[in-house]
C-alpha cells in the first residue's frame, strides 16, 4: 500500500514539473517577443519598436535612430484600417472564420497536459499603400494576429523576405489558426499559428505566437 502511495506521489510531481516546464517554455516565448520596446535592424537602419497602450489600444511606436523619425501605427479593429501618422494606411477585410473539427488541428501535448483544443481558424486579408517600407508591412501584419508584434514578424518571418513583400506586392491574407489550453493557474493559453499569403499563392509560414 505504501509503495502504491509512493508511485502516485512520485506521478504527480513529474505531472506539476512537466506542466510547469511547458507553461515556462511558452511564457520565455512571449517574452521574447513583446518586450515594451526592442531595436532592429532593417535595410542597415536601426529601428527601434515600442508597443504602449493608449485609452485601452495597442499602439506601435516605429522610430528611425539613424534619422530621428518616429511613425505611428493604430489598427482600428472597428473601421478594419490600419492608421500609420493618423492616415489611412491598410485596409483590413474578414474573409472568413470557421471552426473545423479534423484530426489535422489536434495538437499532440507537450507534456503530461490536458493538451491544445482546437479553436478555430480565421482569414483576413490585408491591402496597403504601395511603395510601403518593410517596417511599416511587418506591423501591418502583425496588428492583425492576437498576441504578435511586429518585432515578432519581423524575428519570425525574416527581413529579406519582408522585403520582398513590400517590394512585389500591395498587401496578402493572413491565415490564422487558434487554439487555446487551461494552465495550473487556472489562465487561459492561447496558440496561434500564422501564415501570411501572397496574392500570387505563395506562403510564409506557419509561424507561432502565444498569448495569455
Amino acid at each position: 500500500m505504501c509503495k502504491k502511495i509512493a508511485s502516485l506521489l512520485m506521478a504527480f510531481t513529474l505531472f506539476v514539473t512537466c506542466l510547469a516546464g511547458a507553461t515556462i517554455s511558452y511564457a520565455s516565448d512571449n517574452d521574447c517577443f513583446n518586450n515594451d520596446s526592442e531595436t532592429v535592424l532593417i535595410n542597415g537602419i536601426e529601428y527601434k519598436y515600442e508597443e504602449t497602450f493608449e485609452n485601452g489600444e495597442e499602439i506601435t511606436h516605429i522610430i528611425n535612430l539613424k534619422y530621428g523619425t518616429e511613425d505611428v501605427l493604430y489598427y482600428d479593429k472597428e473601421k478594419n484600417i490600419v492608421f500609420l501618422n493618423e492616415e489611412p494606411f491598410a485596409y483590413v477585410e474578414n474573409l472568413l472564420t470557421e471552426v473545423v473539427s479534423t484530426p489535422e488541428y489536434e495538437i499532440t501535448p507537450f507534456a503530461v497536459t490536458t493538451g491544445w483544443k482546437y479553436h478555430d481558424t480565421s482569414y483576413k486579408k490585408i491591402t496597403w499603400k504601395a511603395g510601403a517600407a518593410a517596417s511599416a508591412v511587418a506591423a501591418a501584419i502583425s496588428a492583425v494576429i492576437p498576441g504578435t508584434s511586429a518585432k515578432a514578424v519581423i524575428a519570425k518571418m525574416g527581413i529579406a523576405v519582408l522585403n520582398s513583400i513590400a517590394n512585389s506586392c500591395v498587401g496578402g491574407k493572413v491565415k490564422c489558426v487558434e487554439y487555446t489550453q487551461v494552465l495550473l493557474d487556472g489562465k487561459v493559453q492561447c496558440r496561434y499559428d500564422w501564415t501570411f499569403i501572397t496574392p500570387k499563392g505563395k506562403s510564409y509560414g506557419p509561424y507561432t505566437s502565444y498569448k495569455l
